[in-house]
């Protein structure tokens, strides 16, 4: 198990959802270097941070990932709160689709998350998007 295979794990399970509710939305992920999208544009920010790295039981230390997840999801102000909800739901779909029974361990890092919150939405004036915020704690290991 690695960090990139943790990372990789819950960015394609939130990609996949997204993508199969509304195709137009674009991915932003914290590790890759972007421009920030035009006003006009639906997209969502994930990042993935790491709080635990290891967990020491008896004798040496095992591979133990935690942290949480983030996704900021911004949709233009002309389109309205129910659009962030739309994507909204498809990124929770997509958070807990890892602790399913039948989901396909595919990066060999038993996922789980726990504890969803959100979307919680953030309007300003000043903004071109809504943005709702939706977060939630996860752990892998291998």
């Amino acid at each position: 198990m690695t960090l990139v295979n943790t990372r990789a794990t819950f960015e394609k399970a939130v990609t996949d959802a997204v993508v199969n509710v509304d195709p137009t939305v674009l991915l932003v992920y914290d590790n890759v270097a972007f421009t920030t999208p035009g006003k006009t544009k639906k997209y969502i920010v994930m990042s993935i941070n790491f709080g635990q790295s290891t967990i020491q039981n008896q004798g040496a230390a095992s591979s133990y990932y935690s942290g949480f997840v983030q996704c900021n999801i911004y949709v233009p102000r002309n389109k309205g709160t129910s659009t962030l909800s739309s994507i909204g739901e498809a990124v929770i779909d997509g958070l807990i689709s890892v602790n399913a029974s039948n989901y396909t361990d595919t990066f060999n890092c038993t996922p789980r998350v726990t504890d969803v919150i959100g979307p919680g939405p953030i309007i300003s004036d000043e903004e071109s998007h809504f943005l709702g915020v939706i977060s939630c704690q996860f752990s892998a290991n291998a």
